[in-house]
């Protein structure tokens, strides 16, 4: 509950906080994301030869969202937190594993 005097003051009735593993998971998504974004538009300016360099690093890319993905689950566990920024760090991060597994799936297909 927050109370306001005027627009700048406001009076916050809580002790919730965003915590730093949330926030820190969901900065991890967006650059897994960015990552993959940056790889897709390598691998087309190559025409799909980019060989093993740009491999390694979707493998990467995979690794990185998994941390992120366990760094948000881990946050629901704590108490007295706003679960904004783990729920979206374990969406992003979640979505970025299915996208590239489903990468690898049908690239072995």
């Amino acid at each position: 509950m927050q109370v306001r005097f005027g627009r700048r003051k406001k009076i916050q009735f809580t002790d919730k906080i965003h915590p730093m593993q949330g926030i820190i998971a969901a900065l991890v998504g967006l650059v897994s994301v960015a990552l993959l974004c940056t790889l897709f538009i390598l691998s087309y300016q190559s025409k799909g030869n980019s060989g093993l360099y740009i491999g390694f690093l979707g493998m990467l890319d995979l690794a990185v969202s998994v941390v992120g993905f366990v760094m948000a689950v881990k946050c629901f566990k704590k108490e007295d937190i706003y679960i904004l920024t783990p729920t979206l760090g374990a969406v992003i991060n979640g979505m970025m594993i299915i996208s590239c597994m489903l990468l690898y799936v049908m690239g072995a297909v």
